[in-house]
């Protein structure tokens, strides 16, 4: 039972701490920071340097690849610059396993005594995030440390020892039950420390503790495969990076470790002895060796196993329209040149929004469409906080226009999202889905026209298309319930759901045009088929049918 706690304890100290540290650090990112990874990571070695930092902190790859592929849905890096961050990650979780195989437990307490008074501290509550990172981080150092600790007992226990000569130093069984552990655990690191500490105290053989480092690698990727089977596009490239590595990896290690032993061929396990270090830090060597040298080929192959990924893993129709075109590959350096990239971003949000209506027409869900707008706004918001906060006395007018131009295109998205879900309960062939959807959609049509040229015909036209429409809606409401007093409420609530979204949307969008018609911009060079989808059908319809009486059949 001693050993069984030391273990459990030791992981639940790992998960709290891994816990802490990641949900603190995630409050201290800001977007400036964020936005200066991404550059970093288009780089090999400076995006290789910023994953190891990143692999440090986490302590686990299915979180890490996860983190990276949120990045990388935002538009922030691209598959190459995310491959290279995972890359950096890879190394840098290895780290940790010879830093617990070093005297530091010392350390470790004071930072767990010095991190955890600030983090209580009233007086000290500008300081309590980076605390309680730093009390996260000291968490998993000593959950690491009494998992390496706890398997001393072991060697004590008869029935383990009955265990282990029954198995007679199956180098294969220690594979497999490392590839296991870790796909529970979900870090290898973990796994690993427990290898490292039963092979400190004689429990098991070096031979086997090395397996358990090429298993627990295998093990990690096994979870990633199954975490990610859901995922496509450029996200499924990232995620299936990772399996690749990790089983490429194990599986070529293992086969170098068996040439080592069989044909006496100096490999591994001579270059982490040749080193004069303590056998817990050799043994720590072997884990670092095993992610650097994979590392250092896939470096050098990256362009072609991205582009390998890209041929088995194509990005979605989704993911081209949605990525930021604009904002992300530029600072906030200048602010005129900033608000011509945002000015820029938000007019092609429009015309994903007018996506919409396709989903009503096609009877199709709206939630990978609504993501993808999430992530559009929260991404020009972000940049345009950022930029207000930098240049907060300069083009005061233009920025103030913008920030009230997202604020209405926000509110835009939450009423067409709405829309078009009381829409998609009617049947298909109502006449009020039908007409409107089609006059919604004809005069989303007629402002995305005035967005990409910007003549002044087409901004007139556009005001007038986008006035009040409050009346119109309370005449079809009237109308439908004095036609049929016979409609049930969910009925008539459906019928009040929509009559009410439009007069809001209308409402935005006249708020819109004017925002857009008093803030002129600049000269715009937005593609069509960026900004209005293809094949785009019945885009004609107008109000005149929208009195007509439902078919509530």
């Amino acid at each position: 039972m001693e050993v069984l706690g030391g273990i459990a304890g030791g992981l639940g100290l790992f998960s709290v701490g891994m816990w802490l540290l990641t949900d603190n650090l995630r409050s201290l990112v800001s977007h400036r920071l964020r936005v200066t990874v991404s550059r970093l990571a288009e780089r090999r070695f400076a995006g290789f340097g910023c994953g190891a930092v990143f692999g440090i902190i986490t302590q686990s790859m299915p979180a890490l690849t996860f983190i990276t592929i949120g990045v990388l849905r935002s538009g922030l890096v691209t598959t190459k610059g995310a491959v290279t961050l995972l890359m950096g990650g890879n190394f840098g979780g290895t780290l940790l396993v010879l830093v617990v195989s070093s005297d530091v437990r010392l350390a470790v307490l004071y930072v767990l005594g010095v991190a955890g008074l600030v983090a209580t501290s009233e007086k000290a509550l500008r300081y309590q995030a980076v605390a309680t990172a730093l009390f996260g981080g000291a968490m998993i150092v000593f959950g690491l440390l009494l998992l390496k600790d706890s398997t001393l007992p072991l060697a004590h226990q008869p029935w383990f020892g009955g265990t282990m000569e029954w198995v007679g130093g199956s180098l294969l069984l220690a594979f497999l039950v490392a590839a296991l552990l870790s796909s529970v655990v979900q870090s290898s690191t973990a796994v690993y420390v427990l290898g490292i500490g039963m092979a400190v105290h004689g429990i098991i053989s070096i031979e086997q503790c090395i397996m358990i480092a090429y298993g627990s690698c295998l093990g990690s990727g096994l979870i990633q495969y199954l975490l990610s089977v859901r995922l496509t596009g450029s996200s499924r490239q990232v995620a299936m990076h990772q399996v690749v590595y990790n089983g490429t990896l194990s599986v070529a290690a293992v086969a170098l470790l068996y040439i080592e032993m069989h044909f006496g061929i100096p490999l591994m396990k001579v270059l982490v002895f040749s080193f004069d270090l303590s056998l817990s830090q050799q043994l720590a060597l072997v884990f670092i060796f095993l992610d650097a040298f994979g590392a250092l080929v896939m470096l050098f192959a990256l362009g072609s196993l991205t582009r390998l990924y890209g041929r088995l893993w194509p990005m979605t129709p989704m993911e081209e329209i949605t990525k930021v075109r604009f904002i992300h590959d530029h600072g906030v350096g200048d602010v005129g040149t900033s608000l011509t990239l945002a000015d820029l971003e938000q007019r092609r949000v429009l015309g994903v929004m007018s996506r919409y209506f396709e989903t009503v027409r096609q009877g199709t869900g709206l939630e990978s469409l609504r993501e993808a707008n999430g992530r559009l706004l929260s991404e020009i918001e972000h940049f345009l906080s950022a930029l207000h906060g930098h240049h907060s006395t300069e083009n005061t007018e233009k920025l103030s226009s913008m920030l009230t131009r997202q604020k209405l295109l926000s509110w835009l998205e939450e009423q067409l999202a709405g829309l078009c879900e009381a829409l998609q309960e009617l049947p298909q062939h109502d006449n009020l889905r039908a007409s409107v959807c089609e006059g919604v959609d004809a005069v989303f049509l007629q402002l995305l026209d005035a967005v990409e040229d910007g003549d002044r015909h087409d901004w007139a036209t556009a005001k007038e298309l986008t006035g009040d429409r409050s009346e119109m809606m309370r005449e079809i409401r009237n109308k439908h319930h004095s036609v049929d007093p016979s409609l049930d409420n969910g009925q008539r609530g459906r019928v009040i759901r929509i009559t009410n979204a439009v007069e809001q949307i209308f409402f935005l969008l006249s708020k819109l045009v004017h925002e857009f018609d008093a803030s002129p911009s600049l000269p715009l060079h937005v593609p069509r088929d960026e900004v209005v989808p293809e094949n785009r059908l019945g885009c004609q319809g107008t109000f005149h049918r929208m009195g007509e009486r439902p078919n509530t059949d």
